[in-house]
């Protein structure tokens, strides 16, 4: 009764282990795409105006499903480049409370 359940794993855990230890062997793969919502975190700007720029076809973008989309990073950087749009900064927490005035 017990190996019924466990019929899918047929690995044992030294064939896992060596598995797991194989592809930590290989450098961590790039990301090629953003999501809209990673945009709209990057540039600040509500999901509607990144799907108006898809939409006009001035933002390149492939449909993944009904309403998905993926952005090429390569494309996005080139968008914020021919745009002007400020690219992602990262302050500190504490800059904005030592300000001086």
């Amino acid at each position: 009764m017990g190996k019924v359940g466990r019929a899918g794993s047929s690995r044992s855990s030294a064939a896992r282990r060596r598995t797991s230890e194989a592809a930590s062997q290989w450098p961590p793969a790039e990301r090629a795409w953003v999501t809209v919502a990673q945009l709209c975190l990057r540039w600040q700007l509500d999901r509607r105006t990144i799907y108006k720029f898809i939409d006009s076809k001035i933002l390149p973008a492939w449909k993944v499903g009904a309403h998905l989309y993926r952005i090429a990073i390569a494309d996005a950087l080139r968008f914020e480049s021919r745009n002007r749009l400020p690219p992602e900064r990262k302050t500190s927490p504490n800059r904005s409370r030592n300000r001086t005035r």
